[in-house]
């Protein structure tokens, strides 16, 4: 989807000394490279500055190599509005979604690797305060330097600690349908187990390239999609190494108490955070 603003307003807004070079659209904002930077700049009209504010604040509680890193928060002028603008470390590498889009898998020991990375981020954001990222997708897991160890997690605008008021009005739906837990489906509270389905279907994407639920191209009502969750997931390829295909099995359950923590999880693949 191409950009809100043009590269050169942008450049003008942030005092850019070349144009910087766009990264990808998002509902609330577009995100540009500017030098080893990357920047969101939020478009959407009447975006709650307290969404801003939710979003900086939990950056600043995580310190993880697999969450990204916020280096400021700024408010710019573009198209004769100021805009909230949040400057992050640039992570090259790019998406988890373009290497599941080329068709490249990883092995055993790569997925594992990969499970471990995503988990500790989560476990960090967990263990801050109770942040709950909510968006978990391949779209939103950068990997550094394109390895697969080194997945870190991108986009906490729809983050939420336990400590702070909700935005959503409940019944209602938070983050991307085809990575939601079935509660989430259900229009209810998301809680940390809703992080950990998504994680787990992330990765069983990226070790199949398909989704481990929805077939492509079928079109599936919210009650469809939870009912598909329930049946359980399509089998994973043999000569997965058994303690990631039972974590991964795991993660993915329909019941949120079935799958259990990122600590218990990163315990069971022989990683004690």
């Amino acid at each position: 989807m191409d950009p809100r603003h043009e590269a050169d307003e942008v450049a003008a807004a942030l005092g850019a000394s070349s144009n910087p070079q766009f990264l990808g659209r998002g509902t609330f904002g577009d995100t540009w490279r500017v030098g080893e930077t990357a920047v969101k700049v939020i478009c959407a009209d009447g975006y709650p500055a307290e969404r801003v504010r939710r979003e900086v604040s939990g950056l600043l509680r995580v310190s993880s190599p697999f969450v990204v890193r916020l280096l400021s928060a700024d408010v710019i002028t573009l198209g004769g509005k100021d805009l909230p603008a949040l400057t992050f470390e640039y992570v090259d590498g790019g998406d988890l979604q373009q290497r599941i889009e080329v068709g490249d898998r990883p092995d055993s020991a790569q997925a594992t690797t990969l499970l471990i990375g995503l988990l500790t981020g989560v476990h960090a954001l967990h263990s801050a305060d109770g942040t709950i990222h909510r968006d978990i997708k391949p779209q939103n897991i950068a990997l550094r330097g394109g390895q697969w160890d080194q997945p870190v997690i991108l986009d906490l605008g729809l983050a939420k600690s336990a400590s702070e008021t909700t935005f959503t009005q409940y019944p209602g739906l938070v983050g991307t349908a085809t990575y939601m837990a079935p509660e989430q489906l259900a229009a209810r509270r998301a809680r940390k187990a809703a992080d950990l389905f998504a994680v787990g279907v992330t990765v069983r994407t990226a070790i199949t390239g398909e989704h481990p639920f929805l077939r492509p191209g079928e079109t599936y009502s919210y009650d469809e999609a939870i009912e598909a969750i329930k049946k359980g997931p399509t089998p994973l390829p043999a000569g997965l190494a058994d303690d990631i295909r039972s974590v991964l099995d795991r993660m993915v359950c329909a019941a949120e108490h079935d799958r259990g923590s990122a600590r218990s999880n990163l315990k069971r693949l022989g990683v004690n955070p």
